[in-house]
């Protein structure tokens, strides 16, 4: 016989093979010297090759509970008991309602209705309409749920109640639900006892014939060096089993979709700009030809910084007498201007940037001259009310393309695009109004089964663009990053983006 057996099943035969009284799971793990968890296991794979035999033998476990303990050592009384004492001291009857009141009761925590019918289970009183009535004027003797108390506490806590030599079926029915006392548990035995086959093979590791099989989980370089790769046996890994779950680091869910946004427009050729958070309203406002009486411009839009309240104009007077001659009567553009008379004071005024767009006409008014192709991220403010895609902080990506090629559809397509490569297909676009573009259109996307828009794109007006010495088209647009990412992670509410969901951000997939 040359067979060579797991270390496990190896060591509960061999304790088979020796002999043990009573070869329960626990006394043979204890005579193995290995966990409990292994040998039920190696019963279980040599059961599967009928070399052992496993029976199951239920039984019912009774332990104490700490009032259960301290009734047992005779430190406090069974609550039926303090209950009939409390009868007796008002003649052998009282009310539940009377004793509710009893002192004695109170100081003990007892509250007399609980155990009425309890009190007539164990034959020291009847109980009837409400009120309790002792069977006798005597002590009550000591009851099936005091011995079985009184047994577990010599039995050191905790008794099986078929091997204790008492009927202990009326105190483990009165007993049930009731853990203070004491708590009850069906619970089963396991013993294992050696086949024919089985005998054989204990025999075999008794006379040295059937050896332990080495298990090892890796391949070392000395096993390679000495051949002792010949004598193990490989640990194999289920992979099919559970595992804890990693949750490595990574950037919230948010940055990732800002990032990827940088990456797709750096990748179609743009390069990128910026602007300041706290903008003048000359770059915000007027030099995209708003009106000075927008409504976008008034207090209940728009947040206007208080220290510095405002600050000079850019030094370039050709732009700042360009723009205002073309709010009043459109100047060289072809426009009949906005027929009012513009002030440099409001637009010298500070403003939170309400669009990145203030950025977009910056890059045009430092270099006018095609070809360019430009993006900016950044945070913007607005005094938006709350509500599941607006909130008054937000991020935005604006855009434009110079080129004197440049054509409306060159920029559907661009934009087309870019939503593709954020792994959106299903874009559209619908009629506009912007008081800087013309043509103008409404970006929209397909999310949860409805259009969801997205921003605002479209051609500058030259009121925008020949103030800045540029006279070749301008395509613009200024998008949500928030709303991007809503569509792309599913989220149904801005808000959520911003809220500390652990289990969200903890599932929110590394590549969306």
């Amino acid at each position: 016989m040359s067979e060579r057996l797991p270390p496990h099943q190896f060591a509960l035969l061999k304790a088979l093979g020796a002999g043990v009284d009573d070869p329960t799971i626990e006394n043979l793990a204890q005579a193995a010297g290995i966990d409990q968890a292994l040998i039920s296991a190696a019963a279980t794979e040599l059961a599967d090759r009928n070399l052992v035999s496993i029976s199951e033998q239920p039984f019912t476990e009774l332990r104490l509970g700490e009032l259960g303990g301290a009734i047992a050592r005779g430190e406090a009384l069974l609550p039926e008991r303090l209950v009939a004492r409390a009868v007796a001291q008002r003649g052998g009857t009282a009310s539940i309602k009377d004793l509710s009141g009893d002192e004695s009761l109170k100081a003990a925590g007892v509250q007399a209705g609980k155990f009425g019918k309890s009190l007539a289970t164990l034959g020291w009183a009847s109980f009837e309409k409400g009120a309790l009535t002792l069977a006798s004027d005597a002590e009550p003797a000591e009851c099936a749920v005091e011995q079985a108390l009184t047994a577990a506490l010599e039995a050191g806590g905790s008794l099986i109640a078929e091997e204790c030599g008492l009927d202990l079926s009326a105190a483990l029915s009165m007993l049930k639900g009731r853990k203070e006392l004491a708590s009850v548990r069906e619970r089963s035995r396991r013993a294992v006892t050696l086949t024919t086959e089985g005998e054989q093979l204990a025999a075999g590791i008794a006379a040295g014939e059937v050896t332990e099989l080495v298990e090892v989980s890796e391949l070392t370089p000395e096993m390679l060096a000495d051949g002792g790769w010949r004598d193990v046996q490989f640990r194999p890994y289920d992979v099919t089993l559970k595992a804890e779950r990693a949750v490595p680091g990574k950037p919230h869910p948010l940055q990732r979709i800002v990032e990827r946004t940088r990456q797709a427009f750096l990748e179609l050729g743009f390069s990128e700009a910026s602007c300041p958070m706290a903008e003048l309203a000359f770059w915000n406002f007027d030099a995209l030809f708003q009106p000075q009486d927008h409504p976008a411009r008034e207090m209940q839009d728009t947040f206007y910084c208080r220290e510095p309240d405002s600050y000079g104009l850019p030094e370039q007077g050709e732009w700042i007498e360009a723009v205002r001659r073309t709010h009043e009567d459109g100047w060289e553009t072809g426009s009949r201007g906005w027929r009012y008379q513009w002030s440099p004071q409001r637009a010298a005024q500070v403003v939170l940037r309400t669009h990145m767009t203030a950025s977009s006409i910056e890059a045009i008014a430092r270099n006018p001259f095609p070809p360019q192709k430009i993006f900016s991220i950044g945070r913007v403010f607005r005094r938006e009310t709350v509500d599941f895609k607006h909130l008054p902080e937000f991020m935005q990506v604006d855009g434009i393309i110079i080129d004197e090629h440049a054509s409306f559809a060159s920029l559907l397509g661009t934009l087309k695009t870019f939503y593709q490569r954020m792994g959106l297909d299903e874009v559209a676009f619908k009629p506009d109004f912007f008081p800087y573009t013309e043509p103008s259109v409404g970006v929209q996307i397909l999310f949860g089964g409805k259009w969801f828009e997205m921003g605002g794109a479209g051609v500058f007006r030259p009121e925008v663009t020949e103030p800045f010495g540029c006279r070749v088209p301008v395509l613009a647009w200024g998008l949500g990053l928030e709303r991007l990412a809503m569509a792309v992670y599913g989220v149904p509410y801005m808000k959520d983006l911003y809220q500390s969901d652990l289990d969200w951000l903890k599932a929110a997939p590394l590549e969306a």
